[in-house]
């Protein structure tokens, strides 16, 4: 009778010690597949999930779900190849038309150089400057199309960014004198050069500077400062209605805020200021505080090289 209870004890620790070791698989594979969906979730990865062997019920649910994947990865194949041909179509029509639109304005100045009306003046003056917000319109277009493909090659130099600023403040002055009562321009000649595209640098400035003095009233500011890490550059300007910001969208293409936001823009200014930014290595930020718009351009202090004779 001893050895009967004996063996029943035996078997019955086998047992457990085998549901043990299920439960401890178990558990494991499926913290194991918890991880992999929320790789996939994520984003991070998109492979496939991988067989537990120890319980077929599993499996099978590991197989459904591999297929999902499957065709998650070939839809999201296709999705990059149809984002990529619609950026280069949007890219080719908006080069297609800078030439007619271009020789259209040419047209238009060569007729008002000739002797008309009051009327027909005033005519080929809105004819002008409809031409001209339709030439900056696909400009931008194929700019913003240019810096979003995977073609478009950056021309980089050696520069003086505060020297950029400058010219860019010079190129301006008569807008922001007429838009702004008061300007504050506030710039310490950091003797540094950076390696940069000085063409995207003063196009990425010179559409911040726009956005202020096309939208911005009362005050204007322009001033740099330098910590361990980076060059900051800050662009301030005040604006009447706060309230109608949503300063988290403003880097969004085609948005105005409101419809005042409108009138002489056409909406891709800040997004292409942005992606440039982005493209250069660079953190541009938005912030509001009251009627005080401010956008900060941060510089990483390894793109930046020193030259001590730069302002002599």
């Amino acid at each position: 009778m001893q050895w009967i209870w004996l063996w029943i004890a035996i078997i019955s620790l086998l047992i457990n010690t085998l549901f043990v070791v299920k439960f401890y698989q178990d558990r494991k594979a499926y913290k194991r597949l918890t991880k992999q969906l929320n790789w996939i979730i994520s984003g991070d990865a998109l492979s496939k999930l991988r067989h537990s062997k120890s319980s077929s019920a599993q499996d099978l649910l590991v197989d459904e779900i591999n297929e999902i994947i499957e065709q998650l990865s070939k839809l999201q194949v296709e999705f990059e190849e149809v984002t990529l041909q619609n950026k280069r179509m949007i890219s080719s029509i908006s080069h297609d038309f800078r030439t007619p639109l271009t020789s259209m304005l040419g047209y238009v100045q060569i007729l008002q150089s000739g002797s008309h009306s009051k009327k027909e003046e005033k005519y080929l003056r809105i004819v002008e400057e409809r031409t001209k917000a339709l030439s900056e319109l696909v400009e931008e277009f194929y700019r913003l199309s240019l810096l979003e493909s995977n073609e478009y090659q950056l021309t980089i130099e050696n520069v003086y960014p505060i020297l950029l600023i400058q010219e860019q403040i010079a190129l301006y002055h008569a807008e922001l004198d007429e838009t702004f009562d008061h300007i504050t321009v506030q710039l310490m000649e950091e003797q540094q050069s950076i390696e940069t595209s000085p063409i995207e640098f003063n196009r990425m400035l010179g559409n911040l500077i726009k956005n202020a003095f096309t939208h911005g009233t009362n005050r204007f500011s322009i001033y740099n400062e330098l910590s361990e890490h980076h060059l900051m550059i800050y662009i301030e300007n005040e604006v009447d209605s706060p309230s109608t910001l949503e300063v988290d969208r403003l880097f969004e293409r085609m948005y105005r805020g409101d419809e005042t936001r409108a009138t002489g823009s056409t909406g891709l200014g800040l997004s292409i200021a942005k992606k440039i930014a982005d493209t250069l290595g660079y953190e541009l930020e938005a912030d509001l505080n009251h009627k005080r718009l401010q956008f900060k351009l941060s510089i990483p202090l390894n793109k930046i090289k020193k030259d001590k004779n730069v302002y002599h």
